[in-house]
């Protein structure tokens, strides 16, 4: 009787951690913020990115960088065309929008240092391109009454899900149903 009621407890132990391994390397992916190290091109696109701006600092004071500046014609002795702010270097967020279409090298400045000479390269990040729909020609057999074949296209939809959501999905939906498995 007692092992009977151990097998199914075992079961669901084993089968829960496996669900929350699935689930683990799905749910982690992009938490941290990207470390840049002095140089660095930096593809920016419309989605948000997270950037930690520590390897800018000035190594012998290490005051945080509190803006990224660009010069005309990537100069210092030129004009400021654009200042972005950095409230925290450690965990910095930016997207097309915050750099207004102005990519190219940014110097990064402290306030207590002043214009440190590192600097990093925004690039715009390359657009995505839509995967080309194929076109299938059919060719209809004549029918019985002389009618020529004809020929169609037709355009296949693509039903895609993403893979990370449909494994978070069905990975609760097993941990709910054995659960209640094991209620009983």
């Amino acid at each position: 009787m007692m092992y009977e009621r151990t097998i199914p407890r075992y079961l669901l132990i084993c089968l829960t951690v496996l669900i929350l391994a699935l689930i683990a390397p799905v749910s982690a992916e992009g938490a941290g913020p990207r470390v840049v190290q002095p140089g660095e091109t930096i593809e920016v696109g419309s989605e948000l990115l997270v950037l930690d701006l520590v390897n800018l600092r000035n190594p012998d004071t290490s005051n945080p960088v509190t803006d990224l500046r660009r010069y005309k014609d990537d100069t210092r002795a030129k004009k400021i065309e654009r200042v972005i702010g950095v409230p925290n270097d450690g965990y910095f967020k930016i997207s097309d929008q915050a750099l207004g279409g102005k990519y190219g090298r940014y110097f990064a400045y402290s306030e207590k240092d002043g214009l440190l000479e590192h600097s990093i390269i925004f690039s715009p990040a390359p657009a995505a391109t839509p995967t080309p729909i194929e076109t299938v020609t059919a060719t209809e057999t004549p029918t019985e009454t002389g009618t020529p074949g004809v020929t169609t296209e037709a355009t296949p939809t693509q039903t895609r899900a993403p893979l990370p959501g449909l494994i978070a999905v069905a990975a609760i939906g097993l941990c709910g149903l054995f659960l209640a498995a094991g209620r009983r």
